[in-house]
């Protein structure tokens, strides 16, 4: 029974202390939480400024071009951006290309373990699509932003093409600089013909959501909202063309980092929560843990006491 109480004393403190450090865990990822929550909440004024500043500028040359003074720009799909626009490369960030003979993912997933189903809710989906292009028959490239991921793909012998690891907990675009050009780079170069970016979307502490959206080329620009609007709130220093030639590739590069911060900020809650679990399991195994040894003590008062009894009575 001796032995008994030692070997439950030992696994008390094991969990006791197992709790400590997941108790810790979870206060640091909170920390890490409000910080990209803030920083998301920031960078999301500037992306939707660049959006309408690049709609705008864009709508008023299409109108022009199309000759349409009421906004109808229906016919989007079938434009020539080189024939309306004089962006020389940069063209090619708006234009869609004929033929797609290869689709590139920017999968953005971790780098460790103890958060939840934050990884394996990314590779699963991803799996599906990947699966999904290989009965079609259609090509698929694979940037991997995260170890898990990357290690992942590469022992399915999928495509991948580049990976990067070890991003900040707080990301700062200087942080990802180099995943973010060379997803545009690849592109412009003909690597692939267009871009998905794959990743959790934080919508709270306990709610996520996995999403896929097209970043290359850019096809978030509301032409038709825009084309309503009159333009005479810009002053347009040299000319549109030369404007865009630098607003559109900084806009391609804040979709993917606020891509990249976004899934930061969900990989950050789901930890925090899986803490927390982590934690609250821990304090229940000890609390059934003294139960057991409260019962194991009082067992071994009574085995005493009966042992001192009998002995008394075996004198008289």
């Amino acid at each position: 029974m001796a032995e008994s109480l030692l070997e439950l004393k030992k696994k008390i403190s094991s969990t006791q202390k197992t709790g400590q450090i997941t108790e810790a865990m979870r206060m640091v990822s909170g920390v890490h939480l409000n910080q990209t929550e803030k920083l998301d909440e920031h960078y999301s004024v500037y992306h939707d400024k660049v959006r309408a500043t690049v709609s705008h500028l864009m709508s008023g040359r299409i109108s022009e071009f199309l000759d349409v003074g009421n906004g109808d720009t229906s016919n989007l799909s079938s434009l020539n951006y080189g024939d309306i626009f004089d962006l020389g490369s940069m063209t090619d960030l708006i234009q869609p290309r004929k033929e797609i003979k290869s689709t590139g993912y920017l999968v953005i997933a971790g780098d460790r373990g103890l958060v939840g189903s934050y990884n394996s809710q990314v590779i699963k989906n991803m799996m599906n699509i990947f699966k999904n292009n290989e009965a079609q028959k259609k090509d698929s490239k694979i940037l991997a932003v995260g170890s898990v991921a990357a290690q992942f793909f590469k022992k399915q012998n999928l495509n991948v093409v580049y990976e990067d690891s070890g991003i900040a907990n707080v990301p700062t675009y200087a942080d990802v600089q180099d995943v973010i050009q060379t997803a545009i780079k690849m592109y412009l170069n003909g690597v692939y013909d267009e871009l998905y970016v794959c990743y959790t979307h934080h919508v709270n502490s306990l709610t996520s959501a996995f999403r896929v959206e097209k970043m290359l080329p850019l096809s978030d620009i509301d032409i038709n909202e825009e084309a309503q609007k009159t333009s005479t709130d810009y002053l347009i220093e040299p000319n549109v063309d030369e404007v865009l030639q630098t607003i559109l590739p900084q806009y391609a590069r804040s979709m993917i980092f606020g891509a990249i911060l976004d899934a930061k900020t969900a990989e950050h809650a789901s930890s925090m929560t899986a803490m927390q679990s982590a934690s609250d399991n821990a304090k229940d195994i000890v609390s059934d843990l003294e139960k057991k040894l409260n019962r194991a003590r009082q067992g071994q008062i009574t085995t005493e006491l009966t042992e001192i009894i009998g002995g008394a009575n075996a004198l008289e």
